[in-house]
């Protein structure tokens, strides 16, 4: 009987709770005049995501697209305890991506400080003075010089990739376009990034390439740390979040390590990623030492591998697809060809209709399907939305920028489902639609590698049209279906396509 009390007294005291929580968070939103998106209690907007009923892109695309608020600027929600609002409004974008970088520097996520020492400190995670001391001093991998040269390992690895598909096709072959792109791009990373040759093309058990499909292998276990990382990052230590597989840790650990102390010892320079890390350490000990350093070579990894991968095999897989947009591609890869012997750097760079259908793909299939930022004002300012909205945002609060929902509304790109390149066609680069294109963000925090990234990506599509027309078949997908436990932009199911040899 005593037992039955205590059940009904929590569970009234559960109810109760409920609908406290219910009615707080649609007063808050109400007396603040902002139209609000409503959410079961504790759990708020998140709960398709939540249960992995739908993926986090798939969530963002319904917050934004909500009947009663898609026509407000901004919208206000629940992810758990946090008030946050979604951003509509391409101006306001603008100013929170750029003109007001300096209050919304930092991103939400965080992991455990004390047991992630590797992942807490890439730079998507780092924050504040760190993080710009950080990013300055990685950003000159990226310079035009460094790219040229970089053009050349590309090159060579691209080679071996044309070879292995020779070797492997006399008629037609069926592949997974996911996997085989993931081999080509951590064959790049690894010989750009690290001086090392993977050689994953040809071994499909090598390390760098398992250690790089595992971060972005989302099981149960780690959707559900990589979430939390995002969405609940105050539990970050108590639940020990971190954004890496121990495994991960462990190998570039070991990795770079040893090939800083072989780089030290040798004098060689070949001005890659581990030549700027070794100027970081010599140039301040103080700050840029042990993990701090390796955790710039997982993150080049990570973020590299899954954002290339991925491009390429969506590209491959819409040009399948499309094939009067892979013939007009291919014509202008073989005139290139034939006018120019082979595809140089600056060629590349050049080829108009390549570069339409690479960010036509990256408009429909985004990476990161939001950004995120948090207001951090040096005091406790609040911080205005007018003239869209008399709201002031107050210090801590999240901003999510739906850049997937941005991508796929019929008001900036029309038709937005269907794979259009001529879109892109003299797309004027200073308007406003560079804030209605966020595969890359955008402002001082966008994607440090965006210009390598592209790079890989048009390299490897030369590498296969050139020699092969891609077509569908029956394991095919008529449409992705975005996974439901991953965080970022992937499939559901395999993209099988079969290339025919020319």
């Amino acid at each position: 009987m005593v037992f039955l009390e205590v059940i009904l007294g929590v569970s009234l005291c559960l109810f109760v709770l409920a609908k406290w929580w219910q009615w707080s968070s649609r007063r808050f939103w109400m007396v603040n005049g902002v139209s609000y998106i409503p959410g079961i209690p504790f759990i708020g907007a998140l709960k398709e995501a939540f249960l992995f009923k739908k993926s986090i892109g798939e969530l963002i695309l319904d917050l934004y697209n909500d009947e009663k608020t898609k026509n407000q600027p901004i919208s206000g929600f629940y992810f758990f305890h946090k008030a946050s609002l979604i951003i509509r409004e391409p101006e306001l974008i603008k100013r929170i991506l750029v003109k007001d970088f300096n209050f919304f520097q930092d991103r939400r996520v965080a992991t455990d400080a004390q047991s992630d020492t590797i992942g807490g400190n890439t730079m998507p995670l780092i924050k504040g003075e760190n993080w710009k001391n950080i990013r300055s001093n990685i950003s000159p991998i990226f310079t035009g010089v460094k790219m040229k040269n970089f053009y050349l390992l590309l090159k060579e690895v691209c080679e071996v990739f044309e070879e292995k598909l020779s070797r492997e096709i006399c008629i037609e072959k069926q592949y997974d376009i996911k996997e085989l792109s993931g081999h080509l791009t951590v064959d790049m990373l690894a010989i750009c990034a690290f001086g090392v040759n993977a050689n994953s093309l040809n071994n499909s058990q090598s390390q760098f390439y398992e250690q790089a499909r595992s971060i972005s292998n989302f099981t149960w276990r780690r959707a559900i740390n990589f979430c939390g990382c995002f969405f609940f990052p105050e539990l970050a230590s108590f639940l020990k979040f971190t954004m890496f597989p121990d495994s991960v840790n462990n190998f570039m650990r070991d990795s770079i390590n040893y090939v800083i102390e072989q780089r030290e010892q040798s004098g060689t320079k070949r001005n890659d990623l581990i030549d700027v890390l070794i100027t970081m350490k010599n140039m301040r000990k103080d700050i840029f030492h042990g993990d701090i350093l390796v955790a710039q070579a997982a993150v080049f990894l990570a973020a590299g591998f899954e954002t290339t991968a991925s491009a390429t095999s969506f590209a491959l897989y819409e040009l399948a697809k499309h094939q009067d947009i892979q013939e007009n591609l291919r014509k202008e890869i073989l005139e290139e060809l034939r006018n120019h012997g082979e595809v140089s750097y600056e060629r590349i760079n050049q080829m108009e209709y390549l570069q339409i259908v690479v960010l036509e793909t990256l408009r429909l299939y985004p990476t990161l399907p939001f950004l995120d930022r948090v207001y951090m004002p040096t005091g406790d300012e609040l911080y205005s939305l007018e003239p869209y909205n008399k709201f002031c945002i107050p210090p801590g609060m999240p901003v999510y920028i739906p850049a997937l929902a941005i991508h796929r509304d019929p008001k900036f790109y029309p038709d937005p489902l269907k794979f259009n390149p001529e879109r892109f066609r003299n797309c004027d680069k200073n308007s406003l639609n560079q804030y209605l294109f966020l595969a890359f963000g955008q402002g001082p925090r966008g994607c440090i590698g965006a210009r390598f990234g592209m790079f890989q990506v048009k390299l490897a599509i030369i590498s296969v049209l050139k020699n092969y027309q891609v077509d569908c078949c029956e394991e095919t997908p008529p449409a992705i279906r975005m996974a439901k436990k991953s965080l970022i932009m992937q499939s559901e199911d395999p993209i099988n396509l079969v290339f025919r040899k020319l």
